[in-house]
């Protein structure tokens, strides 16, 4: 039953570019109406040059949280009044908490990468091959190395990837070097190849996935990517996007409200919308 919004209804938003896609304010608006507390979750779409203004309006407004998705996750730091040491140690927020007209950031991320990769095989010493270096790299980066796992970066861009790589310690090899892989224990996927406009595209070739290899895709729209279709058509085991959408969110549900997140509502509708 759908939950009545009054005068009293917090409301958080999820703010990106873009944003329409997302399934986060379905997923926090079954989970408040199943608890039945008074709050609501709206999207806002927030271009880079306007994510300065969208924070003055999250202050004057009174806004109660917020989820944060690309490209906002890195350069909203510099503009909350405080970030915990988690979300420092990654470099990356994605979720804002506003107490008493206080701005601060947390990451939820890691736990989305830690929390499924724990529940098939210990990480410790694990060598880990880490797609891509924007914000949620850099939440797997922080996730396997707090558990003793090795990670090497693969990214197009060299240059983008070694600052990343000197702050956490880690090698880094171009994306076209995928042959590579076989070495690897775990790939995880956090570049944007797989969801549109490029669906029907993977970040790596087939030849490049092994059957030892758990692949983690974090992408959960489509909820099946060509890499996860590929890497079950060579016998890998795969960890879906939307799993670690799921740990992310029931934990950022936990920090907005102080209530400990419905998790099995919150994944039949991701399943739902997602048609799985």
């Amino acid at each position: 039953m759908p939950l009545e919004i009054t005068a009293r209804t917090s409301l958080c938003l999820i703010i990106g570019d873009p944003v329409s896609h997302s399934l986060s304010p379905a997923m926090h608006n079954a989970a408040y109406a199943h608890l039945g507390i008074q709050f609501v979750m709206g999207a806002a779409h927030v271009t880079p040059e306007g994510l300065v203004d969208a924070i003055k309006g999250v202050r004057a407004l009174g806004i109660r949280g917020l989820a944060v998705t690309m490209p906002h996750k890195v350069s909203i730091m510099p503009l909350l009044d405080a970030v915990v040491p988690t979300a420092q140690a990654i470099g990356a927020v994605n979720t804002v908490v506003v107490e008493n007209g206080v701005l601060t950031g947390f990451n939820t991320d890691w736990l989305g990468i830690l929390r499924p990769l724990e529940q098939r095989t210990p990480l410790k010493g694990k060598a880990v091959a880490l797609l891509g270096a924007g914000g949620a790299a850099q939440a797997a980066l922080h996730a396997c190395q707090s558990q003793g796992a090795s990670v090497t970066i693969f990214n197009r861009t060299i240059e983008k990837a070694k600052t990343i790589a000197e702050r956490f310690g880690c090698a880094v090899l171009p994306l076209t070097d995928v042959m590579e892989l076989g070495a690897f224990d775990i790939i995880i996927n956090t570049t944007s190849v797989g969801m549109d406009p490029n669906r029907n595209q993977s970040p790596i070739p087939q030849s490049a996935i092994c059957k030892h290899h758990i692949v983690f895709e974090t992408i959960y729209s489509p909820a099946r990517t060509q890499l996860i279709q590929m890497s079950e058509a060579v016998g890998a085991q795969t960890i879906t996007g939307l799993e670690m959408f799921l740990e992310q969110g029931a934990a950022q549900f936990q920090l907005h409200t102080g209530v400990k997140a419905p998790r099995a509502e919150m994944e039949k509708i991701l399943k739902a919308a997602l048609g799985r």
